[in-house]
C-alpha cells in the first residue's frame, strides 16, 4: 500500500527544522574565540567576531536527496509489507482502515490514495473462482436433471458436491494448506469432477429400479456393480497428481496445493458416492417410469436410439473396426500438425493493471537532476487518457531501501527514479508496455535510460542472458555484441545489461610520509576531509517562536569545494597545516559500480521483456541468434553465454511435467491392473489418452490460449479423468464375458448400459468447467488453460471412447483368441476359441 499524502514536503522534508549555515570558514582552521582577540592595540579590548560574519546562518529544512510525488504533487510515499505468516487481506484492510482514520481527521491538510494493493487482486480473484464454481456446480446439477428428469434423483446426486467441498477443506484445515488462489482453483475445477461417481452410483441405482427392485435392494446392488469401477477411476485420477510432489521447483511449490485440494475433494465424493448416495437413493427415489424394456432403459432414449446402431455397425467386422481405428489415427496425426502451431508460455499470472517506469540517469547524476527528468516523464504520462495515477520515487543517498537494493541487482544507478503507473482496468499490460515506452522516447536523451515493465503479480515475461568467462575484457566484448545483437527484436522490451560503465567517484590516496610530516596517518587524514565536507551537528537551540529545540548543522559552503582543484587546496594536519593536495593524490576515476560473477567467474547479464505471448519462441530465436554469433567468432573464445530467467524456468518446468506425465501413465497403468487382474484390459483403457489430445489442442488453437504450465497441468489431469470412462464400460464388459455372454455382445449391451453414466459425467464435468476456462475473473488466468485443456480433451475423448475402445478391445481380444488357438493346438480347443467360432465377425 502506497499513501502519498499531498500536503508534504519534498521528499518527507520536514520544514524549519535545521539551521544550517551557507558558509563558514575551512574546518581545518581554527574557530575565533568570541573572546579571542579581534586585532592588536584595540583600546577597549578585543573585538567580539560573530558566526554571521564568517558564515551564512538561515533557517532552513532539512536537506534530503530523496523525493517522492504523486501526480505531479509533492508526496509522502509510505510502503507496508506484511510479515511471512501474515494474511495479507488483512493487513491491507488494517492499513486501509488506519489511512482512512488518518484522512479523517486531516481533511483539509492531507490526501491518501492507494497507489498498489495486492490484497485487490486477491480479492478478485477468490471472488471470481467462488462465482464461477458456484456457477460450474449448477451446471453440473442441471445436467443431472435434464439425463433423469426427477427432481429427487437430482438432488440425491447434487448433494455429493457441496459434501465433497466441505470435506476437502476441513483436510486442508487438518493438513495445514490455506486457501489461496491455487486451492480455490482446484475446489473450482473439482466441482464438475466430484459429482462423477455419484452420478455412475444413482444411475445405476436408478436403472436397477426401472427394472423392478424395491428401494432397498436397488440401494444395495447399484452401488455395489459399480464401486470397483468408481474406486479404480477415482484412484487413478488422484495417483496423477502424485508425481507433483517430486518435480520439484516453481511446479511442484505452486501447483502442489492444487493438486492436493483437488485430490481430497474426490476422495470425498468417492466415500460420499459409496455411502451418503445409497442411502438418500433409499429415502428419496420412488417409482421411476416404467415405459422401459427388459434391460431398464428407457424405450424412447436418444442416446440408446443412436448408441446402439452405432456400435453395432463398427464392430461389424474387421475391416469397420480398422477403419474406425484408422480414422481415429488420422485425427491424432492431425493433432500431432496442430501442436507446434501453439504458442507456449510459463505462467499468465495476470494482476491489477499496473505498469513500472523507471528512469535511469547517467552515472554520477545528481538526484535533483534524476527529479527534473522524472517530472518530464510525468507530464508524458499523465496526459495519456488511460493513465489514472502516477507515483513518482527516488531513493535518498542514503537509502537503503528496496528500491535501492533492486536497482543495485540491476546495475542501474541507486538514484533511478521509480514511476509507478496505474492504468485503466481496459488495457493490456503487454500492448501498453510498448506504448508508454514510445511516449517516454523524449526522456531517453543525453545519455537518460527508460524502462517500462509490469510491476505486480507473477511476472514471466523476462528474458536473462548470462555471459560469463576468466577474461573480463571478453566478457564485456560479448556483452556488447548480445545487445547490438538483440537491440532489433520487436519482441524485446527495455534491452539493458548489468555490465557496469563506472561510476565517476574522486579518489584520495595519501602519501604515508608526507602525512606524518603533518602529523597525521592515513585514517586521520580521512576523518579530516569527512569533518570538511559532511554536515554535522554542533548544537541545538531553541529559537523564540517554538518550543522544540532546532539543531544546528554547520557545513562547508558546497560552492568553495566545487572542483577537485578545490579539494587539493584543503588544509589538513595537526602540528602542522599543509594543503590536501601536498600529502595525497587526488584524482576522479571510473569506479566500477557492481560485479557480477557466475561460478566464480566474470559475468555480466543481459535482460529484457518479451512483450509477446509466445514466450518459448522469442526465446527460441534468441537462442539462434547467439548460436549464430557464436558459430561466426562474435562471441569470443572462452565465453559461455546461456539463456535463463523465463526461458530456464520453462525448460525446467516442462521437462519435469513431462516426467511426471510418463510417470502419472505408469501409476494408472499399475492400479488397473490391480483392479482387472489382467495386463490387456489397462493397456486397451490406456489407448484412450491419445485421443484426449485430439481435442485438447484444438481448443487451445481456437481459444489463442498457450501451451503452459496450467495447460500441462491440465494433460495430466486428463491422464485420471479420460480413463474414468473407459473403466466403467470395460469393468461391466468384463463382468458380462465373466457370466457367459460372447465379447461381441458384452461390448454392445456394455455400450448401451454406461452410454448414458459416461455422458452425463463428461457433460457434468464440460459444463462445470466452462466459467473457468472462459477466463472472466482475475482468479481464472490459472485455471483458464486448464479448464479449456480438460474441457477440450473430454469432448474428444468421451465420443471416441464409447466407440474406439470397445473397437480396440475386440481387435485385441480376437487376437489373444488367435494366439491361445494356435497354442492349443488343432486338437484342442479353449473357451476363448468357443467364442471365436459362435462369432466369427469377431476375428
Amino acid at each position: 500500500a502506497s499513501a502519498p499524502a499531498g500536503s508534504a514536503a519534498p521528499g518527507a522534508s520536514a520544514p524549519a527544522a535545521t539551521a544550517a549555515p551557507g558558509a563558514s570558514a575551512p574546518a581545518a582552521s581554527p574557530t575565533p574565540s568570541p573572546s579571542g582577540p579581534a586585532s592588536s592595540g584595540s583600546p577597549t579590548g578585543p573585538t567580539p567576531i560573530h558566526i554571521s560574519d564568517i558564515a551564512a546562518v538561515e533557517l532552513a529544512g532539512v536537506p534530503t536527496t530523496g523525493y517522492a510525488r504523486f501526480d505531479g504533487n509533492q508526496a509522502l510515499s509510505i510502503s507496508v509489507s506484511k510479515t511471512s505468516t501474515a494474511n495479507t487481506v488483512t493487513v491491507a484492510d488494517a492499513v486501509t482502515a488506519k489511512l482512512a482514520e488518518i484522512g479523517a481527521k486531516h481533511p483539509d491538510q492531507i490526501q491518501v490514495t492507494v497507489v498498489n494493493d495486492l490484497s485487490t487482486f486477491i480479492k478478485q480473484s477468490t471472488d471470481g473462482l467462488l462465482h464461477e464454481g458456484l456457477t460450474g456446480a449448477i451446471f453440473a446439477v442441471l445436467t443431472i436433471f435434464l439425463f433423469l428428469f426427477s427432481l429427487r434423483s437430482t438432488l440425491v446426486a447434487a448433494v455429493s458436491i457441496p459434501l465433497s467441498l466441505l470435506t476437502a477443506l476441513v483436510i486442508m484445515q487438518i493438513a495445514g494448506i490455506t486457501l489461496n488462489i491455487m486451492t480455490l482453483g482446484g475446489l473450482a475445477v473439482a466441482v464438475g469432477r466430484v459429482v462423477d461417481d455419484a452420478i455412475v452410483v444413482l444411475e445405476n441405482i436408478y436403472r436397477h429400479r426401472a427394472k423392478g427392485e424395491d428401494r432397498l435392494t436397488a440401494s444395495i446392488n447399484g452401488p455395489r456393480e459399480v464401486a470397483g469401477a468408481i474406486t479404480a477411476a477415482t484412484v487413478t485420477t488422484v495417483g496423477v497428481f502424485l508425481p507433483l510432489g517430486f518435480v520439484g521447483g516453481i511446479v511442484s511449490q505452486f501447483f502442489l496445493p492444487f493438486a492436493l485440494t483437488v485430490s481430497f475433494a474426490l476422495i470425498a465424493s468417492l466415500v460420499c458416492a459409496l455411502t451418503v448416495v445409497p442411502v438418500l437413493a433409499y429415502l428419496l427415489i420412488g417409482k421411476v417410469p416404467s415405459n422401459v424394456d427388459e434391460d431398464g432403459e428407457p424405450k424412447n432414449s436418444i442416446w440408446i436410439r443412436f448408441y446402439t446402431p452405432t456400435i453395432t455397425a463398427v464392430l461389424r467386422n474387421r475391416w469397420t473396426k480398422l477403419g474406425v481405428v484408422g480414422i481415429a489415427a488420422g485425427l491424432f496425426v492431425i493433432t500431432g500438425v496442430i501442436a507446434p502451431l501453439l504458442p507456449t508460455a510459463f505462467i499468465d499470472a495476470g494482476g491489477e493493471k499496473i505498469l513500472q517506469a523507471t528512469v535511469a540517469p547517467p552515472s554520477g547524476t545528481s538526484s535533483q537532476a534524476v527529479l527534473i527528468r522524472a517530472t518530464q516523464a510525468e507530464k508524458i504520462l499523465l496526459a495519456d487518457p488511460k493513465v489514472q495515477h502516477v507515483a513518482t520515487s527516488i531513493p535518498g543517498e542514503s537509502d537503503t531501501g528496496f528500491q535501492t537494493v533492486v536497482a543495485a541487482q540491476s546495475g542501474l544507478p541507486a538514484n533511478s527514479a521509480r514511476l509507478t503507473i496505474r492504468l485503466d482496468q481496459s488495457v493490456d499490460l503487454n500492448d501498453y508496455s510498448k506504448k508508454l515506452s514510445d511516449e517516454l522516447a523524449p526522456v531517453k536523451t543525453d545519455g537518460w535510460d527508460v524502462a517500462v515493465a509490469q510491476s505486480s503479480g507473477f511476472t514471466s515475461n523476462n528474458l536473462t542472458v548470462v555471459i560469463s568467462g576468466e577474461d573480463t575484457a571478453k566478457v564485456a566484448t560479448a556483452n556488447d555484441a548480445v545487445l547490438k545483437a538483440l537491440a532489433g527484436s520487436a519482441d524485446l522490451l527495455n534491452l539493458k545489461s548489468d555490465l557496469s560503465k563506472g561510476t565517476p567517484e574522486i579518489q584520495i590516496t595519501p602519501d604515508p610520509n608526507k602525512a606524518i610530516s603533518v602529523g597525521m596517518t592515513a585514517a586521520q587524514v580521512a576523518q579530516a576531509v569527512r569533518a570538511m565536507l559532511v554536515p554535522a551537528t554542533a548544537t541545538s537551540v531553541t529559537l523564540p517562536d517554538q518550543t522544540a529545540s532546532t539543531p544546528v548543522v554547520v557545513q562547508v559552503d558546497p560552492a568553495a569545494v566545487a572542483s577537485v582543484d578545490d579539494l587539493k587546496k584543503i588544509l589538513v594536519g595537526t602540528a602542522v597545516k599543509k594543503p590536501l593536495g601536498d600529502i595525497a593524490t587526488v584524482e576522479q576515476v571510473n569506479a566500477q559500480g557492481t560485479i557480477t560473477r557466475v561460478d566464480q567467474a566474470p559475468a555480466a547479464t543481459v535482460s529484457a521483456e518479451i512483450t509477446s505471448v509466445d514466450t518459448g519462441k522469442v526465446s527460441a530465436d534468441v537462442q539462434k541468434q547467439i548460436d549464430a554469433m557464436t558459430a561466426s567468432g562474435a562471441i569470443p573464445d572462452g565465453i559461455s553465454v546461456k539463456l535463463a530467467g523465463v526461458t530456464q524456468e520453462q525448460r525446467n518446468a516442462f521437462s519435469g511435467l513431462y516426467v511426471s506425465m510418463g510417470v502419472a501413465v505408469l501409476i494408472v497403468y499399475l492400479a488397473m491392473v490391480l483392479t482387472f487382474n489382467s495386463l490387456i484390459t489397462p493397456f486397451v483403457i490406456l489407448f484412450t489418452l491419445p485421443l484426449a489430445t485430439i481435442g485438447a489442442f484444438p481448443a487451445l488453437l481456437l481459444t489463442g490460449r498457450p501451451l503452459g504450465i496450467s495447460a500441462l497441468i491440465g494433460f495430466l489431469m486428463l491422464i485420471g479423468i479420460v480413463v474414468t470412462n473407459a473403466i466403467v464400460l470395460l469393468d461391466l464388459v468384463e463382468r458380462l464375458r465373466a457370466q457367459g455372454m460372447s465379447t461381441h455382445d458384452a461390448l454392445i449391451e456394455g455400450g448401451r448400459t454406461r452410454v448414458r453414466p459416461i455422458l452425463m459425467t463428461a457433460i457434468a464435468t464440460i459444463l462445470a468447467l466452462i466459467p473457468l476456462a472462459a477466463g472472466f475473473s482475475q482468479g481464472s488466468i490459472i485455471a483458464a488453460e486448464l479448464g479449456t485443456v480438460v474441457i477440450g480433451g473430454l469432448f474428444s475423448s468421451t465420443f471416441l471412447t464409447l466407440l474406439v475402445v470397445p473397437v480396440v478391445y475386440s481387435l485385441v481380444d480376437g487376437l489373444r483368441s488367435r494366439v491361445a488357438r494356435r497354442g492349443a493346438g488343432d486338437g484342442e480347443a479353449t473357451g476363448t476359441e468357443s467364442i471365436a467360432q459362435a462369432h466369427p465377425a469377431e476375428v
